[in-house]
């Protein structure tokens, strides 16, 4: 069996030419010692496809290139849909972990759960969640005025408020998985923000 001194790929005793890389195998060539590294990625993209070769490869025995893993990456939802209106990642988890019933209570029980929110543990977490409490209790109470209207101040009236109650559903199910999301549509109102 010869070796190609180019690749270190193994044939037969009579081949000329080395069938990895093309170097002459004949002794007397200076071909051998004149011989650059080929790069077989860069040739078969010059030359086209590779014909299939019939029987099995040919052992390689040189040492075989090592090959880098495929870098692993940990899936972080923040880091591919950021909210601003998401601050959990302010908060300490302990804090969420102990107090996240009680930030539900700010919205379920209105001003009683408010001030039983802020008197809870001095948590950051639960005057979070009674700030968002408060704004939408403001917006219900500003959402009344216009019930003095007969008909047309009677349907906003009544729109608005089911809008609230869907809103204060989707904080208190926010505040019970632990999340510190502003309350929709009321945070996007100016007087609100912030």
């Amino acid at each position: 069996m010869k070796t190609c001194p180019n690749c270190g790929t193994q044939m037969a005793d009579d081949a000329k030419f080395c069938e990895s890389c093309g170097v002459s195998l004949e002794q007397g060539n200076p071909g051998i010692q004149g011989a650059q590294p080929v790069d077989n990625n860069q040739s078969a993209a010059q030359s086209g496809p590779i014909p299939a070769q019939s029987g099995p490869m040919p052992a390689q025995s040189g040492p075989m290139p090592a090959q880098m893993p495929p870098a692993q990456t940990q899936y972080n939802p923040y880091q591919q849909y950021y909210n601003p209106k998401d601050h959990t990642s302010e908060f300490d988890v302990r804090d969420i972990a102990d107090n996240k019933l009680f930030a539900a209570f700010a919205y379920i029980f209105g001003v009683l759960g408010i001030i039983a929110a802020l008197l809870v543990n001095n948590s950051p977490f639960t005057r979070f969640h009674a700030k968002q409490a408060v704004k939408l209790e403001i917006a219900a109470i500003v959402l009344v005025i216009p019930a003095v209207i007969p008909f047309l101040g009677w349907f906003v009236t009544c729109a608005g408020l089911l809008v609230l109650v869907v809103v204060k559903i989707i904080a208190v199910v926010n505040a019970l998985n632990g999340k510190a999301i502003e309350a929709p549509i009321v945070s996007e109102i100016g007087v609100f923000k912030g």
